[in-house]
């Protein structure tokens, strides 16, 4: 399902390109390619939450230092992927808790880099919204919620060379995404719960404003998923003010939706888990952290095993350049699409007995509104300078 694409020019010029290939380094290399992993790791969970400022160009530089050969090798390979100077990061949190259960995505993120104004925005996707999974390697097309996606392409082993290798659950959405809303991704990174907690954890906790106190009398227990249904959940309440948590009240405060008030929703959530990264950002990027090779240390472990990306090796130094020239001035637009408690949303919940008893997230005026939304926010108008 193709719906029409942002009229804006050439932004889908450049959809059909061919992966570039990246040349195979030499077998004597491939002992600084391990070191370099760490690296790319580090840089794009760093990068794609937008925390590559000042401090972690100096961490970075300094690190890039101790493989020069391989660097020197890589300098002047290729470029960053982009449509019309724009290159979008697909950011996921994944559950991945329970062996064979089902992979959802409790956390999908688009962060969009515009290379021209040096901003980024960043949309945050309701778990619920309704899309269509497209017919792939015998799996026949069929609507389902978006947190489901990922789950179903890591299953079947999805695969699109229109997607510049990426592959998998990652692939599939990236497909879904671009077919509904018309943003092409070109990297992702994802991060299971295990491995948020323990980053958190790492750099000492975060600090949250919970601008709303809020009591959920229904936040799933780890762990008792197949107990009598009245065990299955636990409280989970948050006062109003400023917050220390650690790994595991964070994950509840950014997981949490069925508190009583406007708290209890896909959108109150999303706003949460934006604030979260946030915090998360601000301690990653202390001088606590980044002077600390013990945490250093101890978050590449973590990242080593529950952290994922299509980033390569090559692309680093790249990654690194572009770091440098947006360190000072970046400049952050959140965005969470939601019904707005009223008329003006942009989706609305149909009637549950049209989906299976499911609730479901629609848009009011159907994908295109939804499309020339977020691309006004990631291709905002050119400013009239004619009273200038």
């Amino acid at each position: 399902m193709k719906h029409r694409s942002f009229n804006y020019s050439t932004i889908n010029s450049t959809r059909s390109r061919k992966r570039r290939n990246n040349r195979r380094a030499n077998t004597k290399t491939k002992h600084l390619f391990k070191g370099a992993l760490f690296i790319v790791s580090l840089a794009v969970v760093l990068f794609g939450l937008k925390l590559l400022i000042s401090p972690v160009v100096g961490a970075i530089a300094s690190m890039m230092k101790e493989s020069s050969v391989t660097i020197s090798y890589m300098l002047n390979k290729g470029d960053i992927k982009k449509v019309n100077d724009i290159t979008n990061f697909l950011i996921l949190g994944v559950d991945e808790r329970y062996e064979g259960g089902p992979s959802l995505t409790d956390t999908i993120m688009i962060l969009s880099y515009n290379h021209k104004t040096k901003s980024t925005v960043m949309i945050s996707l309701p778990r619920d919204l309704w899309v269509q999974i497209p017919a792939f390697d015998g799996v026949s097309s069929y609507f389902t919620k978006i947190n489901s996606v990922y789950s179903v392409g890591e299953k079947y082993g999805y695969k699109s060379d229109e997607k510049d290798g990426i592959g998998g659950g990652a692939g599939l959405l990236s497909e879904v995404i671009e077919n509904h809303i018309g943003v092409p991704i070109q990297y992702y990174a994802k991060i299971n719960f295990d491995g948020f907690r323990e980053l958190i954890d790492i750099v000492g906790g975060v600090d949250i404003y919970v601008e709303r106190a809020f009591t959920d009398y229904q936040y799933p227990r780890e762990g008792y998923e197949d107990a009598p249904e009245e065990m299955r959940n636990e409280i989970v309440s948050f006062e109003q003010g400023w917050q220390h948590m650690d790994g595991e009240t964070a994950l509840k405060y950014a997981r949490s939706r069925h508190a009583l008030g406007p708290e209890g929703s896909d959108f109150a959530r999303a706003k949460r888990q934006q604030k979260v990264v946030m915090a998360l950002k601000d301690k990653l990027v202390s001088n606590d952290t980044i002077f600390n090779l013990d945490r250093l240390r101890n978050i590449y472990l973590t990242l080593s095993n529950k952290f994922d990306t299509n980033v390569s090796v090559t692309e680093l130094p790249l990654l690194y350049k572009l770091a440098e020239e947006q360190a000072k001035d970046l400049k952050i637009t959140s965005v969470v699409l939601d019904s707005g408690y009223g008329e003006e949303g942009l989706l609305y919940t149909p009637d549950p007995a049209q989906y299976g008893g499911a609730f479901v997230l629609i848009p009011r005026g159907g994908w295109p509104v939804i499309e020339d939304y977020i691309n006004s926010k990631i291709y905002p108008a050119p400013q009239d300078d004619s009273n200038e």
